[in-house]
């Protein structure tokens, strides 16, 4: 009787389920209505996705195939934009096998685009040039001429960003790529009102914003003139025109002009559009453009003297970009592990290896944290022993440093043409003030450096650019970690002393302002190295 009720009890709520599911009536004109309201492109990006998996799931349900594909492409493009690059490279998948049951080139080719483009940012840049492979193949089976242009633009354009760069290929090479993406998104028609036209011009902007940063950071020598050109045109086509039919993302090059700006000293417009990032992204929710925002805005006001300021976004850019990395590291290993997986299912159907595959993937994901743990404390500890090895080896290093100081030609960079001799001459001032600990000193600046050895700003900071390869707060700032850790090494009473004086004894403001540049000098905090060194000194 008691099994009877418990049963009668399971259909009345099995049944209640069904009637529930049944009042809800999915339809084709019910998923369309919904695929119309997710155009909306005010709409916030994470709303986006919410949306379209509610379509997706929808679409699942009563076997509707367009809208199965309409919504995981969205999806995987949506992911892609808020930089969440293993979900953008599950979805991919999705769009791949559901385009090819439907014979659709164009988002077969889409997919691996986005898939290639993904891995790119993931640091897997061979499986990024396999996936732009794959699709070019598809794109030249397309018969619409401007898709054909749209998608071989992006496809160039990955295939420099994604892998000429890293493999360091001839900068001639570099910039050809950009160009073919350029004349191929140029050759795009302009119709009005259209998606098309929109995401044409939403491309050349950011093609001027990459040509801009090729001819500020890789071009040999650097035309600044020309690389501002191309950033300023990126920025106007995005302010000027009007978009209809997507919303634009400013954030990378307003980053990237604020970066530029700041290495060029012109402090004041390089915090304006960090700034102007970190509201834009309030509404994005980008911490890869957050990360990027916080690291100019510390060494804009660190060169304006602005203490408090500095320590602020020091202080948020060194804690966001330690989660970074660390969330970047995992995503990388994770998606390893998917492609490896992928591969696995094409060649093998055997159940056992999967199960082994699977036992492997939850032992990683059990062990991971202690794993990772380990591997930082090895990294740490190598390198505190690469300083010490460096501090035994000073004298030698220290004699051929301060006796080679014959200039290289490394020819005119900036239009700042500096002769021979002047340069020689102030590289052995360099080479006085280095010994003198003058650099100690909390006041010193490039213009009182630079009055000191007779010669002007302009002169100095590019002799130490091209010299030293820094900037110079990151020069002075090296002598000064340098000096601290010879005291340390050298002194063991300098060992029980606070931060806040070892920061003081370096002409450092703050304590905080020296944690951030000794770990990033040097690769170990302050307080670790100290505490190696003592525990050495208690074993010997």
């Amino acid at each position: 009787m008691k099994n009877n009720i418990i049963l009668l009890f399971a259909c009345i709520i099995f049944g209640f389920y069904h009637a529930q599911i049944d009042n809800r009536t999915i339809t084709k004109q019910s998923i369309n209505k919904k695929l119309a309201s997710a155009k909306n492109i005010s709409l916030d990006p994470k709303k986006k996705i919410q949306l379209y998996l509610q379509i997706l799931q929808d679409a699942k349900d009563i076997n509707d195939r367009e809208s199965i594909l309409t919504s995981v492409k969205n999806i995987m493009m949506l992911y892609h934009n808020i930089d969440e690059n293993e979900k953008s490279i599950e979805y991919s998948y999705e769009v791949e096998k559901a385009a090819k049951a439907a014979g659709d080139n164009e988002s077969i080719a889409m997919a691996y685009i986005e898939r290639g483009t993904a891995l790119s940012a993931l640091g897997l840049f061979d499986e990024n040039y396999k996936e732009l492979h794959k699709a070019e193949y598809f794109v030249n089976k397309l018969t619409d001429e401007n898709k054909k242009h749209f998608n071989r633009a992006h496809i160039y354009q990955g295939l420099t960003a994604g892998y000429y760069i890293p493999k360091k290929a001839h900068q001639d090479t570099i910039l050809l790529y950009f160009k073919k993406s350029l004349q191929e998104a140029e050759k795009i028609s302009d119709l009005e009102n259209t998606r098309q036209t929109d995401q044409k011009y939403d491309m050349i902007s950011y093609l001027y914003m990459n040509i801009g940063m090729y001819y500020a950071m890789i071009s040999n020598p650097k035309r600044l003139d020309i690389a501002e050109e191309y950033l300023q045109k990126s920025l106007n086509i995005l302010n000027q025109r009007k978009f209809t039919q997507m919303k634009v993302d400013k954030i990378p090059i307003l980053n990237y002009l604020g970066h530029f700006y700041s290495e060029q000293g012109k402090n004041t417009e390089a915090i304006e559009y960090a700034q102007e990032v970190l509201q834009l992204e309030k509404r994005t929710h980008s911490p890869a453009s957050r990360v990027a925002a916080y690291a100019t805005l510390t060494n804009s006001f660190e060169s304006l003297k602005n203490k408090d300021s500095t320590i602020k976004y020091m202080a948020l850019y060194s804690n966001l970009s330690d989660s970074l990395a660390h969330s970047n590291k995992m995503s990388a290993d994770k998606t390893i592990k998917k492609i490896n997986l992928q591969k696995d299912k094409v060649h093998q159907n055997n159940i056992l290896q999967f199960a082994a595959v699977f036992f492997i993937i939850a032992l990683v994901l059990v062990t991971g944290g202690w794993w990772y743990w380990k591997r930082n404390q090895n990294k740490l500890h190598q390198r505190y022993e690469t300083i010490i090895e460096n501090l035994k080896k000073e004298v030698q290093v220290t004699e051929k440093q301060y006796t080679e100081i014959k200039p290289e030609n490394k020819g005119p960079e900036n239009n700042l043409i500096i002769s021979e001799e002047t340069t020689t001459l102030l590289l052995s001032k360099l080479s006085k003030f280095e010994k003198s600990e003058k650099f100690l000193k909390k006041d010193l600046t490039l213009t009182s450096l630079s009055n000191s050895l007779a010669t002007n700003p302009r002169y100095l900071s590019e002799i130490i650019k091209q010299y030293k390869n820094k900037s110079f707060n990151n020069y002075i700032n090296g002598l000064r970690i340098q000096f601290i850790t010879n005291k340390l090494y050298d002194t063991p009473i300098f060992r029980e002393y606070k931060i806040s004086y070892l920061a003081e004894a370096c002409g450092f403001s703050s304590r905080e302002v020296f944690a951030v540049i000794f770990k990033k000098e040097t690769g170990v905090s302050p307080s670790y190295f100290i505490s190696q060194l003592k525990k050495e000194k208690t074993a010997e």
